[in-house]
């Protein structure tokens, strides 16, 4: 798991299978097969493991005092950080999903939607609302970020993700009435 998530980490999801591990693990192919029935149970538990590492960054940068708006910051900053780790987390074929809820369901923090419930005083589902909205919002940039194809500064990123949010509010406060 170490030397998949290394080979991730430096040169894309792509670059993994069973003899680049082994190179990077110092071994040959024999104990991966071992370890995994195949090559996709490999992957598929090197994407949890990588999801993990992921979780743990978001968590590690929010602000008590700001869940949610430092969620959708984490997230933009591990783009730009990681975007081989992004890429395989959130761009490739091991994200699971058919619906646009199934982003909230796979991604979401339930801190987050409970800090947007009782700070802006929304109800469950219009928080829950809210923070989809935003993680598309905040994701689409971010895959931008990790694309690599823009270099967009902090303060523009913010401000368009403030414009966002401030839409995206009014609309959640309108529809609650």
């Amino acid at each position: 798991m170490k030397a998949g998530f290394s080979l991730v980490r430096k040169k894309g999801y792509e670059a993994v299978n069973a003899r680049s591990v082994a190179n990077a693990a110092g071994c040959s192919v024999q104990p991966i097969y071992s370890c995994y029935a195949n090559m996709e149970q490999l992957m598929e538990e090197l994407f949890d493991h990588c999801r993990s590492y992921q979780l743990d960054y978001v968590r590690s940068h929010l602000d008590a005092a700001n869940y949610f708006g430092s969620s959708g910051r984490a997230h933009i900053s591990f783009a730009q950080e990681e975007r081989e780790l992004f890429k395989f987390i959130f761009l490739s074929k091991y994200v699971k999903g058919t619906a646009v809820e199934d982003i909230y369901a796979q991604y979401g923090l339930q801190e987050v939607t409970d800090s947007i419930e009782a700070t802006l005083g929304l109800s469950k589902d219009k928080a829950k609302r809210l923070y989809l909205d935003m993680m598309i919002y905040t994701h689409g940039i971010a895959a931008i970020v990790a694309a690599g194809g823009m270099c967009l500064s902090f303060e523009n990123i913010h401000e368009n993700v403030d414009r966002a949010y401030n839409a995206f509010l009014t609309q959640a406060k309108e529809n609650e009435r």
